[in-house]
C-alpha cells in the first residue's frame, strides 16, 4: 500500500505485471486510472492538484509524487 496526500493505494506486482488492488481517496478528492502495458498510474486529484502513484511492472516498482 502506497499512501499519499490524496489517499491510498494498493498494486499487486506478480511476474512483472501490475494488477491494481485498491484506490482509496481521502474526502474530496476522486481517482482517475490510466494504464497500458507494463504500468499503471492512479491519480487521487483534489482539483488542479494530487497524488499520483505508479506501478512499473518491469521494475517491479512503485513510485510517486504529489503536484
Amino acid at each position: 500500500m502506497v499512501n499519499v496526500k490524496g489517499g491510498s493505494v494498493s498494486f499487486a506486482i506478480e511476474n512483472g505485471v501490475c494488477r491494481l488492488i485498491a484506490a482509496a481517496p481521502n474526502a474530496g478528492y476522486e481517482a482517475k486510472v490510466a494504464s497500458a502495458t507494463g504500468w499503471i498510474r492512479v491519480d487521487l486529484v483534489q482539483g488542479e492538484h494530487g497524488s499520483a502513484v505508479f506501478c512499473i511492472g518491469a521494475e517491479g516498482r512503485t513510485d510517486l509524487w504529489e503536484y
